[in-house]
């Protein structure tokens, strides 16, 4: 009769229970099994982010730009290059960064437009955002978009890599500390070292059973601060839109940890702007179509009333703003709004885009003055007082290629213009 000792070294007896033994099946069962799981370690190396990847540095560290805070008198075009991807071009501190039609995200000097750095992945490019003073890229992998590098742009280093199952579609949408990855089956929310604090809808996982609120909705759009987010979705057996408000970085980051959450009332609703006060968003109701301040999902009042379905609806590439004001282009005018209170500020028609508030920057140690606005029009940019949006001068630029919107960014004194995958740049002349 065998023994085992516990930790008191009392003798637990087993009774009739054989000795074991090892036969020739024991032996080639363990074989397989110990080749099974190194296979599996293998394919799970080579479908890894650090595999399949070449990050091709620069010569040296790249240069950072604080943002120009004189309002320009005109522009000076420089160089166009093409690139993939919507809204805004993606910018560094130092950096324009273009995505080739086979994937590969390659900085560019600011001034120049010549090529400085890469990095290749051997999957699809997904999506890409600047926070935290880091460049993140979502690329296809394993399991949908699950391949996320981040990079140090200034010394072209690696910084930190994530990978998770994932949808085939991602939009990144950045606050400075935090970046949310979202598609109509899921969210997530990632910090600046990719480390995911929310995770949110369809989650596989059957460790995860139970921990979501809902399931079976269709998320329709999300936005975030440092503090919260919100998500406007579509759930079974509910017949209007819910509004679910939510803390961003929660005490388990498998289980949302809701503010608020209820059904509103209305068959559409469009998120243009989150804040500690409320959510400003684009309703629609039987034929009316308003712009409503949220201050919980079931009270809401108007800001502005429209005068039917709008051409274009809010989204990454229709929104931008600064930490005073959100503008939203709705096909055909840019409308402009107080972001702390999700008052009506001002509208400008015949307009082709958001707009970028001028020397202003998401990081908070950069100076930002938010004195004025670029919009982009048929023929050029407006310049505009930044809270009355009072025209001050046209400055003339290049005719914008056919419909869509036009996205801006700007590095110093350059600014980009990216319409229709080309992306143009300016010297800011003050």
């Amino acid at each position: 009769m065998r023994t085992l000792r516990s930790g008191s070294g009392r003798r637990l007896p087993f009774v009739d229970v054989p000795p074991e033994r090892r036969t020739r099946r024991d032996l080639v069962t363990a074989a397989v099994i110990a080749v099974v799981m190194v296979l599996a370690a293998v394919a799970v190396l080579l479908s890894g982010s650090a595999t399949g990847s070449e990050l091709r540095a620069a010569d040296a560290e790249q240069p950072e730009y604080g943002p120009a805070t004189d309002p320009p008198t005109s522009l000076q075009p420089l160089w166009m290059h093409g690139s993939a991807g919507t809204g805004p071009p993606l910018t560094t501190k130092g950096n324009l960064v273009t995505v080739s039609p086979d994937g590969v995200l390659v900085g560019r000097d600011a001034g120049s437009g010549e090529e400085s750095w890469s990095y290749t992945h051997a999957g699809r490019f997904c999506a890409g955002a600047f926070y935290a003073d880091r460049l993140v890229a979502a690329f296809d992998g394993a399991s949908g978009c699950s391949d996320v590098t981040s990079l140090d742009p200034t010394r072209q280093e690696y910084a930190s890599t994530r990978q998770s199952v994932y949808p085939d579609s991602m939009e990144l949408t950045g606050s400075w500390k935090h970046v949310l990855a979202f598609s109509p089956d899921r969210l997530e929310i990632w910090r600046d070292d990719l480390v995911r604090t929310v995770e949110y809808g369809a989650v596989e996982a059957p460790q995860e059973a139970g921990m979501q609120p809902r399931t079976g909705c269709t998320l329709v759009t999300a936005d975030l601060t440092d503090e919260r987010f919100a998500v406007t979705e579509r759930c079974p057996g509910e017949d209007s839109v819910r509004l679910t408000i939510s803390k961003t970085v929660p005490e388990d980051n498998r289980a949302p940890e809701e503010i608020a959450s209820d059904p509103t009332g209305a068959d559409g609703l469009w998120i243009i702007e989150v804040t500690e006060q409320g959510v400003l968003a684009l309703r629609n109701q039987g034929p009316d179509w308003t712009v409503e301040w949220f201050t919980s999902p079931t009270e809401h009042s108007t800001v502005l009333a429209l005068e039917g379905e709008p051409a274009v609806l809010p989204s990454h590439e229709s929104v931008s703003g600064d930490s005073a004001q959100v503008r939203w282009f709705d096909g055909r005018s840019t409308h402009a709004f107080d972001g702390p209170s999700g008052r009506y500020s001002w509208t400008l028609g015949g307009s082709t885009g958001p707009g970028l508030t001028g020397g202003w920057s998401a990081d908070p140690a950069a100076h930002a003055t938010g004195e004025w606005v670029l919009v982009p029009v048929a023929d050029g940019l407006a310049l505009l007082d930044h809270d009355t949006g009072r025209e001050v001068r046209r400055l003339a630029g290049q005719a914008a290629p056919g419909p869509g919107v036009t996205g801006l960014a700007q590095i110093g004194d350059i600014l980009y213009e990216r319409h229709a995958g080309e992306i143009r740049a300016y010297k800011l002349v003050a």
